[in-house]
């Protein structure tokens, strides 16, 4: 590892107090860009910089150069590195900050294996592992993963590193024909601390995919069929000790034979020590899609997995009578409601986060299949509504219900997908990056939320234009919306989060070679 400038990545955490005035940043030479090439790395829950990972020249014939640059909240450059590994072999899968370590997982194509390295924030590297026994589903995923440029992380399958903090970092695996699963834990300098995998005798094929750390459980999503070819897709919430590596929770959410529920958000509450679930709920034989759902519900549950509570909230009984008319005519358009975000805020508030979806037909996709004899894409996409604010006050009485009307927008769907569970189909839009929802920003207080979307705002005789929404809301009581053209001429636009009070776009120029960032105030 060769440093171009040898200075403690901290700095980047003590500049961000004493701010500079750069604000914008133009990069020249950039011969391919893509959304992960850009990570923010954060302090608490504000971002306090970004870290860019680029594809640098040759350092001679036989070496290519990889280059990190540091940037600070302002985008002022603090640091730059350059990583040197033998020329034409290696591919960056992913870059993971754990908030003590930073680890890059590469494909090594010429040998079929993977390698992972991590430092620490001082940029001293800890360790290298190299991984060598991939199964051919895994190869296969790699190949599909580079092709896609890393864009999305998809519910069907990738390989991935999740950073959890205080811990280290979990990569995936998967065995057979994607029959099972495999996750390892490293600590920062990748020493292994425990294994996770399938059951070898389980005639079920499983996935889980994995969605969020807290302080001491690593939360995901188990997928699960009967066979490879099975139509029949059931899920349930999965918590797994962050030091053990142990399951102390894989429960499906309904707990009773009575019920039928969509599962589209599972986290954890760290006051009150329980795990949360939020969905919408059906009458027993309703099909989603079909029937529309009697309203959302709220369970919770105890860290031995017992159901502590659960309350529905009503369309007709709770929560019509907070809606707008706008909303009432969108509910009864058969819309399903996908959960982005749970978060409470300082005064005890809870606030859920939901962007509304549902299945329609695609005549293109009709058609191409007809032509090739059933086989070919999906017949059906997704469509992308609106998006709610559902606030409750801290005893969960549902106290108001915020909706932001955007242009719908269209959703991919891989092909079988009609026979998911709405709750299913939502993970499957989000990891494929189908929803305009991007991304939920929170001060350390906990007292103010911003969210952030795009709309692409079509009006009739005009070019469509890319505005970015933004939702504010916190303990002052008051929602407040902003939206901002940014509208350009680059080829791709990227959108991240920023210091309190901004939003961070990058413009990417194909031609030109050049990537232009800059912060976009918020009027909040």
């Amino acid at each position: 590892m060769l440093f171009t400038k040898r200075a403690a990545l901290a700095a980047i955490f003590a500049l961000s107090a004493a701010a500079g005035f750069a604000q914008t940043s133009t990069l020249n030479g950039i011969e391919q860009m893509s959304r992960s090439a850009l990570s923010p790395i954060y302090s608490g829950n504000e971002v306090k910089g970004y870290m860019m990972f680029g594809h640098g020249d040759k350092a001679d014939r036989k070496n290519d150069n990889y280059l990190l640059d540091f940037y600070d909240q302002d985008l002022g450059k603090v640091l730059s590195v350059t990583i040197q590994k033998p020329a034409n072999r290696f591919a960056l899968l992913k870059n993971s900050f754990n908030g003590s370590a930073f680890a890059f997982y590469f494909c090594n194509f010429k040998d079929e294996t993977l390698e992972i390295e991590t430092y620490d924030t001082s940029l001293k590297k800890l360790g290298t592992k190299v991984i060598e026994d991939l199964s051919k589903v895994d190869k296969m995923i790699i190949q599909n993963q580079l092709k896609q440029n890393g864009e999305t992380d998809n519910f069907q399958g990738t390989m991935s590193l999740f950073a959890v903090p205080g811990h280290g970092f979990v990569r995936n695996s998967f065995s057979g024909m994607m029959k099972g699963y495999a996750l390892v834990m490293y600590d920062d300098n990748l020493k292994i601390k425990w294994r996770l995998a399938s059951d070898e005798k389980s005639k079920q094929y499983e996935m889980v995919s994995l969605t969020e750390a807290t302080d001491k459980y690593i939360l995901g999503m188990m997928v699960r069929r009967d066979g490879m070819m099975s139509k029949q897709v059931t899920s349930s919430m999965v918590a797994i000790d962050a030091t053990t590596g142990k399951k102390v929770m894989d429960l499906p959410v309904e707990t009773s034979k009575t019920e039928q529920l969509s599962l589209s958000s599972f986290t954890f509450d760290p006051e009150k020590r329980e795990f949360v679930a939020v969905g919408e709920y059906y009458k027993l034989d309703d099909k989603p899609f079909v029937n529309k759902s009697q309203g959302f519900y709220i369970k919770r549950f105890s860290e031995a997995g017992k159901v502590v509570s659960a309350k529905n909230y009503g369309w007709q009984k709770e929560v019509m009578s907070l809606m707008p008319a706008e909303a009432k005519a969108s509910l009864e358009d058969n819309f399903v409601n996908y959960t982005h975000s749970i978060v409470k805020g300082a005064d005890g508030k809870l606030y859920i986060v939901a962007e509304q979806y549902k299945i329609v037909a695609d005549g293109m996709g009709i058609a191409l299949s007809a032509l090739g004899g059933g086989r070919g894409p999906s017949v059906s996409k997704g469509k992308i509504g609106n998006l709610l604010v559902f606030e409750l006050d801290p005893q969960a009485k549902l106290s108001s219900v915020k909706f932001y009307q955007k242009d719908p927008s269209n959703a991919t769907l891989p092909p079988g997908t009609g026979f998911m569970s709405a709750g299913i189909l939502g993970h499957v839009i989000k990891s494929q990056g189908g929803f305009d929802y991007q991304f939920l920003q929170r001060n350390d207080a906990n007292s103010q939320f911003n969210v952030v979307y795009i709309n692409f705002d079509k009006e009739k005789g005009e070019g469509t234009k890319r505005i970015i929404g933004n939702i504010a809301f916190g303990d002052n009581g008051k929602y407040a919306v902003d939206k901002i053209d940014f509208t350009s001429t680059a080829n791709y636009s990227y959108l991240y989060p920023a210091k309190p009070g901004y939003v961070m776009i990058a413009d990417y120029y194909k031609k030109k070679n050049q990537l232009g960032m800059k912060l976009v105030k918020l009027n909040i």
